[in-house]
């Protein structure tokens, strides 16, 4: 493992916009921006050093992923920050990276969208013996990454890169989740989705189980920034809904109106009839050209698998109200969700049936939650369908 001292310069591509002093556990110091480059500086940490010290924070994998600390103590790192520092704060959803300052390196010779790799964190933090993927090869250290569920990011033989998710607990719900809500956005004919498809990888006690994989949307030329990053650029009022901040500051990136209010108004009413109660503000991400900063648009829908009343049990599922759900999104009440929505008539409800053999490649013990929850989805399209006729359903 390679030492380094703690000054660093933090680089966007080749463009140095800060020089920062790091210690050894990751922890950030101080932070002289190059305003030469300002407007490549992260839009995070713009506000002041406060947000800047967030932002590089968040960047680090989470502590309470499943199987951090055994994966950090093979590894030899004393925290997920200085995995973060060892690893040069490389990611595959951006440009930014750290460079030693006494270090003559460039983005091509480090960055992970044109070089072989390993997600070694992955591969532990997945399963803590070894795991199966479709692949069977992947290639460098970890790659940064969001979200408490364990994920590994793989290199595929065309050199696209892809990543496997598992799951919690058991079940392999949240894997099926997200194909499931892949062929609800195929069924309607949406385009701005990620696509799941499930594989097989071998769990612990050397069964073969369910996790799904998905390409990175991402590239050298197209980076991804979070709605909770972009919402660190403002003042919001103390119980203030996201929602209308969030949509300002896409405006003045560039976004039209009309555009955001088309990709919000579906992603709400589809996360509505999955029942998708984690839609929080690192689950929804907007994309720029990092060269020129242009906003190219909304991130494709990705993690869905918090859905479909995963973790509630055959008894919980027999009593669910379908207007008491609570969700981690703009706003805590599901269905009031919806008051946020122009165009009713974006999802069509015709094009919503769907199939739910999908479900009997969980464990066994599982399938008798099957029909429940074809129940509650056929429920969620009802009352839908009454939402678009003009009813105010959260009254």
């Amino acid at each position: 493992m390679k030492k380094y001292n703690n000054e660093y310069f933090l680089m966007h591509k080749d463009i140095p916009v800060a020089l920062m002093n790091i210690s050894v556990d990751g922890t950030l110091g101080r932070v002289r921006k190059n305003e030469e480059f300002a407007a490549h500086f992260p839009i995070g940490g713009q506000m002041n050093d406060m947000k800047m010290h967030d932002w590089w924070r968040d960047r680090a994998i989470p502590k309470t992923r499943h199987g951090a600390k055994s994966a950090l103590q093979k590894l030899g790192y004393v925290s997920t920050g200085s995995a973060l520092v060892n690893n040069l704060a490389l990611s595959l959803s951006d440009c930014y990276w750290i460079r030693p300052r006494e270090e003559n390196i460039k983005w091509k010779d480090v960055n992970l969208f044109t070089n072989d790799f390993v997600d070694t964190f992955g591969e532990i933090t997945l399963n803590r013996d070894f795991m199966v993927d479709i692949r069977k090869e992947t290639r460098f250290n970890c790659a940064t990454s969001q979200g408490e569920l364990q994920k590994k990011w793989c290199v595929a033989s065309d050199g696209r890169h892809y990543m496997i998710k598992g799951n919690y607990g058991d079940s392999y719900q949240q894997s099926l989740n997200e194909f499931f809500a892949s062929k609800l956005h195929e069924q309607q004919g949406f385009t701005k989705y990620t696509p799941y498809q499930l594989v097989k990888l071998q769990v612990e006690g050397g069964v073969e189980g369910l996790g799904c994989m998905s390409y990175d949307f991402c590239s050298e030329n197209i980076e991804c920034i979070s709605a909770w990053e972009l919402l660190q650029t403002v003042k919001i009022k103390q119980n203030e809904s996201y929602f209308y901040p969030f949509k300002q500051v896409c405006m003045n990136l560039g976004m039209p109106e009309e555009e955001f209010d088309h990709f919000m108004d579906y992603q709400i009413m589809t996360d509505y009839l999955i029942s998708n109660t984690d839609r929080h503000m690192n689950n929804i991400a907007v994309m720029r050209n990092p060269d020129t900063l242009k906003l190219l648009g909304f991130a494709p829908i990705f993690d869905s698998g918090n859905s479909m009343f995963y973790n509630l049990s055959y008894d919980a599922l027999t009593k669910v109200r379908l207007d008491e759900i609570r969700t981690h999104s703009f706003i805590e009440k599901e269905i009031r969700l919806l008051q946020y929505v122009k165009d009713r008539s974006v999802v069509d409800i015709k094009k919503a049936e769907m199939d739910f053999s999908i479900y009997k490649k969980d464990v066994h013990e599982r399938h008798i939650r099957i029909p429940l929850l074809q129940d509650l989805y056929e429920r969620k399209c009802i009352s839908l369908k009454s939402f678009q006729n003009g009813k105010n359903i959260w009254k």
